[in-house]
């Protein structure tokens, strides 16, 4: 066994949960929070499939993401990043702005792309050193304070770390964390849409 063999398989994983997730998810819960102050759970989602085209895209690559692309560079507010450093007021924004059939098509388009690029990788390859911050200065907002504090650590780690951190360990994360908000929401808990 190979080490890239190991992060083809969690990082198929990631994506499998973060589907999962969405197709059992009704519409009208999409769009709800389970709890005063927590997150909508569709944003839940919506961030993790975001973290995992930032990765591959803008953290390794420096290049336009899936996201940039039509039909999404239309829908998701340029001002939400991939989902992280952001107020409350701009991650509804950015759930407000698509459905779960959109969050599902988008996390398919996500897919296809890393899944394509991460067949071409190697041990060898994946052992590289993004110019992270670099990358980042291509898309506006992503350099912001908080939005830079939440990725800061991973500048000068090489690709295999970041993709154990933000794309499987920290989809996990957040994949128990809608867990929760979910299971609370179907027990009954107030859910108020706001």
């Amino acid at each position: 066994m190979k080490g890239i063999d190991v992060l083809k398989f969690q990082l198929n994983g990631s994506f499998n949960l973060i589907s999962e997730r969405m197709e059992r998810l009704t519409d009208e819960e999409w769009n709800t929070r389970a709890m005063p102050g927590t997150s909508k759970l569709g944003f839940i989602l919506w961030h993790a499939s975001r973290i995992l085209d930032w990765t591959l895209n803008s953290a390794f690559q420096g290049a336009p993401e899936v996201a940039d692309r039509a039909p999404w560079r239309e829908r998701f507010p340029r001002e939400a990043a991939y989902g992280a450093g952001i107020g409350d007021a701009v991650a509804d924004r950015a759930i407000d702005s698509i459905t779960r059939a959109d969050g599902i098509a988008y996390l398919d388009d996500v897919k296809a792309a890393f899944m394509e690029w991460l067949g071409r990788q190697t041990d060898q390859t994946l052992d590289a050193v993004p110019p992270l911050k670099a990358n980042q200065q291509a898309r506006p907002g992503y350099l912001d304070p908080p939005v830079w504090a939440e990725v800061a650590s991973l500048d000068g780690l090489p690709m295999w770390q970041i993709l154990a951190r933000p794309c499987v360990s920290h989809v996990r994360v957040h994949m128990g964390e809608h867990d929760v908000l979910y299971n609370a929401l179907r027990a009954g808990a107030p859910s108020p849409r706001g």
